[in-house]
């Protein structure tokens, strides 16, 4: 329920205090929906991610999260808005490391169902880890490739353009191929073998790994001819 301020309480004529409620109402709309907290980053117009350190209960009052999702249990709980907020939030809190054989692929479509039924609702989803670059971002992208229409790879360039820091682990970014895979029967994705680093990488990590992988070949290459 919206409270208006005791100056919305005026007698004027119905029609004209109508039009006073309407307008204080788009004046709110407006400014949640174009506010921003940097350090927070906006993938959809009802999916944000961020880090812990940029969360207080108060920036998540200004964006109007209705939703939000912990994954990192060697964080406290999520500061959520005071009891005061005329929203209710909703909390879920996933255990799981940022690491290669962490398993969050099980978790999947229990989270990406959830966050579509918050959209369907009018809501807003916030995920989050420590730093906003690999767990919250496994999750944010297999949303997207399983309600927003895209596959992996443009999932992924379209986060990184607003978020430019996510980095995926290795091992979560085999588990997002697998889900691509069982979502759509397509991988858009391909594992690339780096010698320099004896593992295969996404092919989307490459221009990270081209300049090291270059020098090893090179080395490689300088003492085989130098051998004898």
């Amino acid at each position: 329920m919206m409270i208006f301020p005791s100056d919305c309480r005026i007698e004027l004529p119905v029609a004209v205090t109508i039009i006073i409620v309407f307008d204080r109402i788009l004046q709110t709309i407006f400014r949640v929906s174009t506010v921003q907290i940097p350090g927070i980053s906006q993938l959809l117009p009802s999916l944000y991610l961020c880090g812990a350190s940029v969360i207080s209960g108060k920036a998540l009052e200004h964006l109007a999260i209705s939703f939000v999702i912990n994954i990192a249990p060697e964080l406290p709980d999520t500061p959520l808005p005071h009891s005061n907020f005329n929203c209710r939030v909703l909390y879920l809190r996933i255990n799981a490391f940022d690491l290669p054989n962490a398993n969050l692929s099980v978790h999947f479509d229990e989270v990406t169902d959830m966050i579509e039924t918050v959209r369907q609702t009018g809501g807003r989803t916030l995920v989050h880890c420590v730093a906003g670059v690999s767990r919250s971002t496994t999750f944010c992208l297999a949303y997207l490739i399983k309600y927003a229409g895209m596959n992996l790879r443009e999932a992924f360039f379209h986060t990184k353009a607003i978020r430019p820091q996510i980095r995926p682990n290795l091992g979560f970014f085999q588990q997002l191929r697998a889900y691509e895979q069982h979502l759509h029967g397509v991988v858009s994705i391909n594992m690339v073998y780096y010698e320099c680093i004896r593992c295969k990488i996404p092919d989307v990590y490459e221009t990270e790994y081209r300049a090291m992988e270059d020098f090893y070949q090179k080395q490689k290459k300088f003492k085989r001819l130098h051998r004898y």
